[in-house]
């Protein structure tokens, strides 16, 4: 919701120059041009609660059929080196670490 709300920020900060422009004579304002500096409210407000639901929609989608289908599993593991090996891979910086 936060990035959608920043996104929106930007966005309503666009609009409220646009909105900023003069409107031809004779004819009727649009919405981004009655909005005009409250654009730089509400249009971010409705991004990061639209967005965040729809990210939050297409999340539960992805882990129903992630559960269905399966999905890809990664496991890591950490090598640790002893304070010795570390000394003397800096002592010697050339030589070739074995696999």
């Amino acid at each position: 919701m936060a990035l959608h709300g920043l996104i929106g920020f930007l966005v309503g900060i666009g609009l409220a120059v646009v909105a900023g422009l003069d409107v031809p004579a004779g004819t009727e304002p649009s919405i981004v041009e009655r909005l005009g500096a409250w654009a730089i409210v509400v249009v971010p407000f409705v991004y990061g609660v639209a967005g965040g639901l729809l990210t939050a929609i297409a999340a539960a989608l992805y882990n129903a059929v992630a559960a269905v289908v399966g999905g890809i599993r990664v496991e890591m593991r950490s090598v640790r080196r002893t304070k010795a090996e570390r000394t003397q891979k800096s002592e010697n910086p050339n030589s070739a670490e074995e696999a």
